[in-house]
C-alpha cells in the first residue's frame, strides 16, 4: 500500500508541476521539479526519505533507457561508433581518473580508490536534464547528438568504474588485467546480452502479430515489460544492465523501421504509451531529486560551517576540473589526414577543427555536461560497511555528488540560455490555433454542403467543430461574445422575415404563421437562456401538474387505456371538440413543416455568413457555431424532439470531411500561407482524429447491429 501511496504522490508532483510551468514558463522545468519534490519531502510518506538504488534503477532508469534507445539506429551508431567510444568510454574513464588523482592530492585522508569512487558516481551526464534546461534555445545539431549518445552510454562506464573502485576498496589490492577483463565483461556482456534478447522479443512480437487476432493486447504487455526483463537478467548475468536496455531498444527500433506499415493500431498505441511514460519517468527524476534533498542537507549541517565550505569548494573545483577536459577533449583534433577521414562521427559532432564555429561547439558541449538523478542514485548505491568496516566518508560522498548535480544544473541553467540563440520557431502556437480553426472550418462548409439532412449536418458539425479543443466552454462565456450576440440577434431577424415573406405567406396560413412569430419572438425576448428564476418555474409546473392531475381524477381518467377510450368516445360524440382537435393537428402539422423550412434556410443562411468570413481570412469563427447551437436547440424545442442523441453518420462523410481538411492544408502549403513544419503538425492531427473518429463510428455500427440483431 505504501508504495501505491507513494506512486501516486509522485504522479501528483508530475501534474502540479505541470500546472505551475505555466504560470512561470522562464524558470526550467527541471528547477520546479525540484522544488515540487522539496515540498514533497516534508509529506509523511517521504519524511527521511533515502533513494533505494536498485529499485531506482529497475523502475526508472532502465525503461527511460530502452525509450531512448528505441531512439537511435543500427546505421546511426555505426556511423558514430567512434565518437561514441571516445565520448562515453575514453571521456569517462579519463575524467575518472584525472578527478580521482586530483581529488586524492587535495583530500590527503582519502585513498585512491577512494576519490575513484568519488568520481566514477559524478562521471555520468544526463541530456534530459540540458534538454529541460535550454528549452526555448537553439542547441547545434551535433553538439546535442553527442551529448544523447554520451548520456546513453556513459551510465553504464560510470557504473562499471564504480564497481571497480568498491571491489578495490574491500579487496585492497587491483590488478589492470583483472580490471580491463571486468571492465569488457560488464559492459560488452551487456550489450550482448541486450542485442540476443531483442532479437528474441522482436521474433515474438512478429509472430504473435502475424497469428494474433487482436495482437494489441498481447504484444503492447510484453513491450512494457521488456526492459525489466532485460535488465534483471542483465544483472543477474553479472553484466551491465543498463547497456543491455539500450541495445534491446536500439533493436526494437530496427523492428519499428522494419514494420512501418504493419499493424498501425499496435504500432501508435504503443509509441504514444511509451512517449507518455518516458515523459512521466523523467519528471519523476527530478522529483525524486528534490525529495533527497532535504536529507542531503540534514547531513550538510551536522558539519558545521567550516566543513561545509570545504565541500562547497571542491565541488566547485571538481567541476571545473571536469568542465576544462570537455572541453579540450572536444576541442581535439587528429592530425593523421587519413585517420581524420576515418574519424566523420567526432567532425560531425563539433565541425572541423578549422571551422570558427570550432571552440564554440565545444564551449557548449562543456558547459552542458549536466549530472542528474544517475549520480545521486550511485551514491545512495554505495554500501554502508565494506571489508567488514564503516565505509568511509560515505555521506561526504553523498553531499559531494549532490553539490556537484546542482552545480553544474545552475551553471547550465545560466550560461547556456545567454550563449545560445533563442529558438527561431517557423510558426507560433497562435499561429497554429488560426490555422487549425480556419481549415476544420473549411472542410464543415465543404461537406455540408453536400448534406441536405438537417441532423446528419448537426452531428457533423459538432464533431468536426470539437477538433478546435473549444466546445467544453461554459455556456456563460459562449454567449458572452458581442459576435455571438449580434449574429443571434441577426439570425433571429432573418427568421421572423423568412416567415413573413411571400413564399411562406402563400403556403402557410396566417394562423400557423402566427403562432410561430409568437413562438419565435418570446424566444427571442427571453434571450439564449431562460431568465424566469427557478422558484417561479417550479411554482408554475407545480401548479399546472396539480390542475391536470385534479382533471384526470375527477373524470376517472388515469390509465393510458382509460385516456385513449375517453379520447375516442369525445371525438364520436362531441362535434365541436372533434373538430378543435382536427383545427389543432392540422395547426401542428403547418407548425412543424413552416419549422423544417425555416430549419434548412437558417442553415443556408449560417453557411453563407462561415463562407464570408473564411472568404475574408478570420479564423476566429466559433460564434457562428454557438448560435447555429443555439438556433437548433429552439428548433428542437418547436418540433418538442427533447432528445440528445446524435444521429448516425456514414463514415464516407468524415472520410470526405477530413479529406477537405486535407486539400486545405496542401493548398496553404502551395500558396505559401502554411510552413512546412506547421502542415506537418497539421497532417499528424488530422490522422489521428480521422482513425479516432472511423474507430468511434465503427463502434456505433457494431452496437447498432448488435440491438438490431437482438
Amino acid at each position: 500500500m505504501t508504495t501505491l501511496y507513494t506512486l501516486a504522490l509522485l504522479l501528483i508532483g508530475v501534474i502540479a508541476t505541470n500546472i505551475i510551468k505555466e504560470f512561470i514558463p522562464k524558470i526550467p522545468e527541471a528547477f520546479i521539479l525540484i522544488a515540487v519534490g522539496v515540498a514533497m519531502s516534508f509529506t509523511s510518506i517521504f519524511k527521511n526519505f533515502e533513494l533505494e538504488p536498485e529499485f531506482f534503477m529497475l523502475m526508472i532508469i532502465a525503461p527511460i533507457m530502452f525509450i531512448d534507445g528505441q531512439k537511435q539506429s543500427f546505421a546511426k551508431i555505426k556511423q558514430r561508433f567512434e565518437g561514441i567510444w571516445l565520448l562515453s568510454v575514453v571521456l569517462a574513464v579519463m575524467t575518472t581518473l584525472v578527478v580521482g588523482i586530483i581529488t586524492n592530492h587535495i583530500e590527503v585522508t582519502w585513498t585512491l580508490p577512494l576519490a575513484i569512487t568519488l568520481a566514477a558516481i559524478i562521471t555520468p551526464t544526463d541530456a534530459v536534464a540540458v534538454k529541460s534546461l535550454t528549452a526555448g534555445t537553439d542547441m547545434p545539431e551535433g553538439v546535442g547528438e553527442a551529448l544523447e549518445l554520451e548520456s546513453l552510454f556513459n551510465d553504464a562506464t560510470g557504473l562499471v568504474m564504480l564497481d571497480l573502485a568498491l571491489s578495490v576498496l574491500s579487496q585492497g589490492t587491483f590488478s589492470v588485467v583483472h580490471g580491463l577483463e571486468h571492465f569488457f565483461f560488464v559492459a560488452i556482456g551487456g550489450i550482448l546480452v541486450g542485442t540476443v534478447l531483442g532479437f528474441l522479443i522482436v521474433a515474438l512480437r512478429v509472430n504473435l502479430q502475424q497469428r494474433a487476432s487482436n495482437p494489441e493486447t498481447t504484444i503492447i504487455p510484453i513491450s512494457l515489460l521488456t526492459p525489466f526483463a532485460v535488465y534483471l537478467l542483465a544483472e543477474h548475468l553479472g553484466t551491465s544492465g543498463i547497456l543491455a536496455v539500450v541495445a534491446t531498444g536500439i533493436v526494437h527500433n530496427w523492428e519499428s523501421s522494419r514494420l512501418r506499415l504493419t499493424s498501425t493500431t499496435v504500432q501508435l498505441t504503443s509509441r504514444t504509451i511509451w512517449q507518455t511514460i518516458a515523459d512521466v519517468l523523467n519528471d519523476i527524476v527530478f522529483l525524486i531529486l528534490g525529495i533527497s534533498l532535504p536529507g542531503v542537507w540534514l547531513s550538510i549541517t551536522k558539519l558545521g560551517v567550516s566543513a561545509t565550505l570545504q565541500l562547497i569548494a571542491l565541488s566547485v573545483l571538481i567541476y571545473v576540473i571536469m568542465l576544462i577536459l570537455r572541453y579540450f577533449w572536444a576541442l581535439r583534433d587528429n592530425h593523421n589526414k587519413q585517420h581524420r577521414r576515418k574519424s566523420n562521427s567526432f567532425t560531425l559532432f563539433f565541425g572541423d577543427r578549422n571551422n570558427k564555429q570550432h571552440k564554440f561547439y565545444a564551449r557548449i558541449f562543456a558547459i552542458s555536461g549536466v549530472h542528474g538523478t544517475v549520480t545521486l542514485a550511485m551514491a545512495f548505491s554505495l554500501p554502508y560497511k565494506i571489508a567488514g568496516h564503516a565505509f568511509p566518508y560515505r555521506e561526504t560522498l553523498i553531499i559531494i555528488a549532490t553539490l556537484v548535480i546542482l552545480i553544474s544544473m545552475l551553471v547550465s541553467a545560466i550560461v547556456l540560455p545567454l550563449q545560445l540563440p533563442a529558438k527561431i520557431e517557423s510558426y507560433t502556437v497562435d499561429d497554429l490555433n488560426q490555422t487549425r480553426d480556419k481549415m476544420i472550418d473549411y472542410a464543415s462548409l465543404k461537406i455540408l454542403d453536400h448534406v441536405s439532412d438537417h441532423n446528419i449536418r448537426e452531428t457533423l458539425s459538432t464533431q468536426l467543430q470539437s477538433q478546435k479543443n473549444k466546445l467544453f466552454m461554459m455556456d456563460d462565456r459562449k454567449h458572452a461574445s458581442p459576435q455571438f450576440l449580434e449574429l443571434l440577434a441577426d439570425t433571429q431577424d432573418f427568421a421572423l422575415a423568412y416567415i413573413h415573406s411571400d413564399s411562406t405567406t402563400q403556403t402557410y396560413s396566417p394562423n400557423a404563421i402566427g403562432i410561430y412569430a409568437k413562438i419565435l419572438q418570446r424566444t427571442r425576448n427571453n434571450g439564449p437562456k431562460q431568465t424566469m428564476s427557478f422558484k417561479h418555474q417550479l411554482k408554475r409546473t407545480f401548479r399546472r401538474y396539480a390542475r391536470e392531475s385534479t382533471w384526470h381524477i375527477a373524470n376517472g381518467v388515469i390509465t393510458r387505456a382509460q385516456r385513449e377510450r375517453f379520447r375516442k368516445n369525445k371525438l364520436a360524440t362531441d362535434s365541436t371538440f372533434a373538430a378543435n382537435i382536427k383545427k389543432w393537428t392540422d395547426t401542428r402539422d403547418e407548425l412543424i413543416a413552416l419549422n423544417n423550412d425555416l430549419t434548412h434556410a437558417t442553415d443556408t443562411y449560417l453557411d453563407n455568413k462561415l463562407r464570408e468570413r473564411l472568404a475574408a481570412q478570420h479564423s476566429d469563427n466559433d460564434h457562428i457555431y454557438f448560435v447555429r447551437e443555439a438556433m437548433n436547440r429552439f428548433f428542437s424545442r418547436v418540433k418538442r424532439d427533447y432528445k440528445d442523441e446524435s444521429v448516425p453518420v456514414s463514415s464516407a462523410l468524415y472520410i470526405q470531411a477530413f479529406q477537405y481538411e486535407y486539400d486545405f492544408v496542401q493548398q496553404g502549403v502551395s500558396g505559401g500561407s502554411i510552413v512546412q513544419p506547421m502542415a506537418s503538425t497539421l497532417y499528424k492531427e488530422i490522422n489521428q482524429a480521422q482513425m479516432l473518429q472511423l474507430d468511434q463510428t465503427e463502434q456505433f455500427d457494431t452496437d447498432d447491429y448488435t440491438e438490431s440483431k437482438v
